[in-house]
């Protein structure tokens, strides 16, 4: 996140927008990332957005009302001759 920032020339924790963190992401999965990896990417933002909040650097949480995305999430089914 800190090379996109200042690729896109955002000098400063208060100049940081949910477009920017939203778009950070597109760009993690334009990258091959999967949905579990960008979400704990996202978790890591928020957590570091969330401390800036309680150090009154800024008010709000931009990342707050970013969505995670959707996992894919498989079951194991027994084949029938695991069950006998």
């Amino acid at each position: 996140m800190c090379e996109y920032c200042i690729e896109k020339e955002v000098v400063s924790v208060e100049d940081i927008t949910y477009s920017h963190v939203r778009q950070f992401l597109i760009e993690c999965q334009e990258r091959g990332n999967k949905a579990g990896t960008i979400n704990t990417k996202l978790l890591r933002i928020r957590a570091f957005l969330n401390y800036m909040v309680e150090c009154e650097v800024i008010k709000n949480n931009p990342a707050k009302r970013v969505k995670r995305q959707k996992e894919d999430v498989k079951i194991a089914v027994f084949s029938d001759d695991q069950i006998r």
